[in-house]
């Protein structure tokens, strides 16, 4: 059985290092798409097709080399292409991601979150973690299933020091394995893409292990389980209840990386202008603000990580 804690250790944490914990072990610790959604160095790459190289150059995989790199890839359709979408952040240009509506909001309006399992031997004397070096990460829902996020709860998993690198693929695995489970008390933007999938920006997909099969993610980093406005402008509705968008107006944010209470998860606000708008006339949520038009919040939240600026 787990033996969950109820310390939070982020205090600890290198978000980095948690997530490419596999790549990195301990010693990383070093410190309907409505819209059109990064952070600092990429990531190795982890592809179907390249093997995941632990540091100093060998395979990860613990004792089985080469045996992670054997196991298939999850199938969750054909590789996308993710493009950046410009928008306007005080009027000046932002660009960002648009991972979509896959993510759950709950009745208070927090986006609701799912469980992702990194791997450790211990804590070092300064508090930080002590990573499996080449052991990939465990999520319990990819999208399409119920529960799925692409917000990741994070929860240490505490495996004996002679405990075999990818030994565990699953949620089923950890729940069996009797070791001991503490939650980070931190929260990760990771969309679970398929296989093979890039991004324009350049920034590279880490591996995970979902039910035995391997899943790739970008990694965005930390993000609080909350969402926070974008305004998107409409001259109506369609005979359908749709937003008539106006054409050529980019979408409105007020937050960046970097800034106190920066949220990748977006609340659509519908800025609801007239025929004789002008697009691009508003480029800031001052300008919306000082506008007068009507605004309406139909309830939708997009996963939109931003790229830049940054603050």
């Amino acid at each position: 059985m787990h033996r969950p804690l109820a310390t939070p250790v982020s205090h600890a944490l290198s978000r980095r290092a948690l997530l490419r914990g596999a790549v990195l072990g301990a010693a990383g610790l070093a410190g309907a798409a409505l819209l059109g959604c990064a952070d600092d160095e990429p990531d190795e790459a982890a592809t179907p097709d390249q093997a995941t190289q632990a540091p100093g150059g060998g395979t990860a995989g613990g004792a089985n080399p080469g045996d992670a790199m054997s196991a298939a890839s999850l199938d969750l359709g054909p590789a996308k292409q993710f493009a950046l979408v410009s928008g306007w952040y005080r009027d000046e240009e932002a660009r960002y991601y648009d991972f979509g509506m896959a993510s759950p909001v709950t009745a208070s309006g927090a986006v609701g979150v799912a469980p992702i399992w990194a791997f450790i031997t211990g804590m070092a004397a300064d508090g930080s973690p002590q990573f499996v070096e080449g052991q990939h990460n465990v999520v319990a829902v990819v999208p399409g299933d119920e529960g799925y996020s692409d917000l990741w709860e994070v929860r240490l998993v505490t495996v004996p020091a002679d405990y075999e690198a990818d030994r565990i693929r699953s949620a089923a695995e950890v729940e069996s394995s009797g070791y001991p489970v503490t939650p980070a008390g931190l929260f990760v933007n990771c969309p679970v893409v398929p296989a093979g999938s890039t991004l324009e920006g350049g920034e590279e997909l880490v591996q995970g292990w979902y039910r035995g099969e391997r899943v790739f993610y970008p990694d965005f980093g930390a993000n609080p389980p909350a969402a926070i406005p974008i305004w998107a402008f409409a001259t109506g509705m369609d005979a359908s209840g749709a937003p008539v968008f106006v054409e050529g107006q980019r979408n409105v944010i007020d937050s960046i990386p970097g800034q106190a209470g920066y949220s990748a998860f977006w609340d659509v606000h519908l800025v609801m202008v007239d025929e004789g708008y002008e697009a691009n006339a508003i480029r800031s949520r001052e300008g919306v603000e000082m506008s007068g038009f009507e605004v309406v919040r139909p309830g939708l939240v997009v996963n939109c990580p931003v790229v830049s600026p940054t603050a």
